[in-house]
């Protein structure tokens, strides 16, 4: 896909910087002896370096170093880039869900008429939950995130009336944390990774085996310890309620800056082979999204 023209301006900046700083850090004499193919080299990365880059692990956003070196300026490979989306889910507790309404709005909808067969992005809770689960409900922890679903709210309206969803989540409430993607250049969400997950809401067969609520209810209270009042059958609750999980069949990544991490869309059969400790055989090299951390994720407390 083309740059956009910001996009492009950027990235065009952050080199110029490195080259500046290989200028003004370099003696003449050495800069002398080199050809001009060398000396550009030295200050930004070529085509083919970019294509290898693919195959590096080396993430300088959150670095504890302020040297700036070809490793470092090397985008993570995508199995790297998919063990820290996966890290990502697992650390998040909201994320923003994206729906349809329905083309003829039902009887008694609050809707306008006009927002009929139009998109809606609203703000839900989410928890990790299938490491949770006994093995009859869940799959050891395959990526599908966890709702506590209001049956009233807008979201999981649309998803009972047919419309598939829309999740996106990132690391931007921790831009605080991070180190610049190159010394002197400012902190900026937008050098953080975001994840869209694509798929669809499947309810938990009815009725729900003893030993799967009681894990549900533990994972998801641990995280959301307000959502005990609207538990589903709690005498009392404001709310009805129902637990789903996400079936993602898609994943689109920004790691953050184009060139210094991955940009695109996701191997599925990786994000689901993934777990916590190591990875499903024939998984990317073997390890799982605890192997790996967020930039700015090491001044943070642990997931553990």
């Amino acid at each position: 896909m083309m740059p956009s023209p910001v996009a492009g301006l950027v990235y065009g900046l952050l080199l110029l910087g490195m080259l500046l700083q290989y200028i003004t850090a370099t003696p003449l004499a050495a800069r002398i002896n080199e050809t001009p193919d060398q000396a550009l080299l030295n200050g930004a990365q070529d085509s083919s370096r970019l294509e290898e880059s693919v195959e590096q692990d080396a993430i300088f956003v959150g670095s504890n170093s302020d040297e700036v070196t070809d490793e470092s300026m090397l985008a993570p490979s995508w199995f790297t880039s998919t063990l820290m989306a996966r890290r990502l889910l697992a650390l998040s507790s909201s994320g923003v869900a994206s729906t349809i309404f329905p083309v003829t709005l039902p009887p008694g909808s609050h809707a306008p008429a006009a927002v009929a067969g139009q998109s809606v992005s609203l703000k839900e809770y989410l928890a990790d939950c299938d490491e949770a689960l006994p093995s009859s409900a869940g799959n050891g922890g395959d990526g599908s995130p966890t709702f506590l679903a209001l049956r009233v709210a807008t979201t999981f309206r649309n998803t009972a009336a047919g419309s598939n969803i829309s999740l996106s989540i990132d690391w931007w409430d921790h831009v605080n944390n991070t180190r610049p993607v190159i010394p002197g250049f400012p902190l900026s969400a937008a050098g953080l990774p975001r994840v869209t997950l694509f798929g669809y809401v499947e309810p938990f067969e009815q009725p729900i085996p003893p030993q799967t609520e009681a894990a549900l209810r533990s994972c998801y209270t641990g995280v959301h310890p307000d959502a005990q009042v609207w538990l589903p059958g709690r005498p009392g609750s404001p709310h009805s309620s129902f637990w789903a999980k996400m079936v993602v069949t898609q994943v689109y990544w920004i790691g953050g800056f184009g060139g210094f991490q991955q940009i695109g869309w996701m191997n599925v059969t990786e994000w689901n082979g993934i777990r916590r400790r190591g990875s499903l055989p024939g998984i990317g090299d073997g390890r799982g999204w605890e192997n790996v951390r967020l930039p700015g994720e090491n001044s943070l407390p642990s997931s553990d």
